[in-house]
């Protein structure tokens, strides 16, 4: 699901909740949303389903938590809190575990509620809202009069399933293969932070520590080649962008990938100097868009829809 969300100056935080849950639980109509969204400019894409379901609606204070299965056992779940309480900003909050009764998760990610690396909320002026979601990942940019996305190395955030690369690291042994994650603070090397990780001495780890760093294939950091020489053949005479998959790792925790995220939540890496942010590009016959991740030279590609 793609969906940009446009809310009118003056929308209330509670219209603002409530929309954004409905479209990751499934709403496809904007016609159902709430008065605060300008229902005139915004657009919802949903070729493939939200796939969030909602998990406890009385989280806390302008804060609904939501769920969806993990890719390899669909008995387990991941938890994402959208949480708007702080004024001016959406936390993406993400969590291990959630008791709907008590209304509290265990092992919070760390920095899914930081001001500096989540996204700017903006009531008094209106502003937009782009999502994308599938059962595997969700993604949130917010465009305002201050600016794109986050504060601090501004990128979309949210959260984010990554594949099981390591021996140790099977659904039985239940260690979540999710993480927050910030597609700008990636391009300086933090992918983000998982709920809990094991260390090479097989312990587990949260918060600060739990983190992982960005790469991919070619490449051992996120500092990609730039401009239009880095096209490649497309086989039909011409040329095109090419995408690598965003890996995750943690050289101090394991001398190995923990896993990549591109083959479950289409998030891709391209080169820098290729494409600005919402221009859309076509891959393998699917529709993606261009989201400035660092300054205005380095982007990544999510599936539009």
């Amino acid at each position: 699901m793609y969906a940009r969300y446009d809310y009118n100056a003056g929308a209330s935080i509670s219209n603002l909740l409530s929309d954004i849950v409905a479209l990751l639980t499934g709403t496809t109509d904007k016609a159902t949303l709430s008065a605060s969204c300008n229902q005139a400019s915004t657009q919802i894409i949903s070729q493939v389903a939200a796939g969030w379901t909602l998990h406890d609606a009385s989280a806390g204070t302008n804060m609904q938590c939501l769920k969806a299965p993990l890719a390899d056992d669909a008995s387990a779940f991941k938890y994402l809190c959208v949480d708007l309480n702080t004024t001016g900003y959406l936390f993406p909050k993400v969590y291990e575990a959630w008791d709907a009764t008590g209304h509290a998760g265990t092992n919070m990610a760390s920095t899914s509620d930081s001001t500096s690396y989540n996204q700017r909320i903006d009531t008094s002026n209106g502003g937009s809202l782009y999502i994308w979601a599938s059962a595997r990942f969700v993604m949130f940019a917010s465009q305002t009069a201050a600016g794109w996305a986050s504060t601090t190395k501004p990128g979309p955030s949210g959260i984010v399933e990554r594949t099981r690369y390591l021996p140790w690291d099977t659904p039985a042994a239940g260690w979540p293969p999710f993480l927050w994650c910030n597609l700008g603070y990636a391009m300086y090397g933090t992918l983000g932070y998982s709920p809990r990780q094991m260390q090479k001495d097989e312990t587990p780890v949260t918060g600060n520590a739990s983190s992982l760093t960005a790469g991919t294939v070619c490449f051992s950091t996120l500092a990609m080649p730039s401009g239009s020489d880095q096209k490649v053949p497309d086989g039909a005479g011409g040329s095109t962008i090419p995408a690598w998959p965003l890996m995750g790792h943690n050289v101090n925790q394991m001398p190995l990938m923990y896993g990549e995220i591109s083959s479950l939540c289409d998030i891709w890496v391209i080169p820098d100097n290729m494409a600005a942010t919402h221009d859309v590009l076509s891959m393998d016959g699917k529709q993606y868009s261009v989201v400035q991740t660092n300054g205005t030279t380095e982007s990544m590609i999510i599936r539009k829809g």
